[in-house]
């Protein structure tokens, strides 16, 4: 049975469907525009009960997170270079980044996103803002930090973990309209030139 991805311009399943191409899997894209109400409906509840995306499946089997789906991904269909192997020496460094990446920002700033667009009918407090900026230079500080001496977050070269922080940063400097560090902004800058990012930011 096919891999089937679902898919939203400009969200967070931007991460698996750039890892897809850029191993050259065949999937199939489902792409949806965002609709709150089918979103939040019985039919697309039954793809993903969340009511979320990205949904991928594999057969019949089912799995959520963007970050897991990288993982799940490269554990079915690898070995591939975009991993870290458990005896390399950056280990640590493609772990924490993969999800930092979620945890330590784009989680805040997604919400952040909605409450600007009005997408989100959940009101939150007048601090928010405030609260999300603190996360997100806390998270460009020590991003900035490990950059030094490095192109890529982990052994030298492009893995996932650049793929999940590159979407929080696509997240915080594009759609948000946070500044990034320069050393952070360089990096960011030279992800969107990848041949791949640039063919995938443009699906409507």
């Amino acid at each position: 049975m096919p891999l089937i991805l679902f898919h939203t311009p400009k969200s967070r399943s931007l991460r698996p469907l750039w890892l897809l191409e850029e191993i050259g899997l065949d999937f199939v894209l489902k792409t949806i525009s965002y609709d709150a109400a089918y979103f939040a409906s019985d039919a697309y509840r039954e793809i993903n009960p969340m009511g979320k995306v990205p949904a991928f499946y594999d057969g019949d089997c089912l799995v959520l997170e963007s970050t897991v789906i990288l993982q799940y991904i490269l554990a079915k269909f690898g070995p591939s270079p975009l991993s870290v192997d458990p005896h390399e020496s950056d280990i640590g460094s493609y772990m924490t980044w993969l999800h930092m990446a979620v945890s330590g920002l784009s989680h805040y700033l997604a919400v952040y996103l909605s409450q600007m667009t009005g997408r989100d009918k959940y009101a939150v407090s007048e601090g928010f803002e405030s609260y999300v900026k603190y996360h997100a230079e806390k998270a460009f500080q020590m991003l900035d930090e490990h950059l030094i001496g490095r192109s890529f977050m982990a052994s030298d070269r492009f893995t996932a973990a650049d793929i999940s922080v590159a979407y929080s940063l696509f997240l915080a400097n594009t759609l948000c309209r946070l500044p990034l560090p320069n050393r952070v902004q360089a990096y960011f800058d030279s992800l969107q030139e990848r041949p791949v990012w640039k063919k995938i930011v443009a699906i409507e």
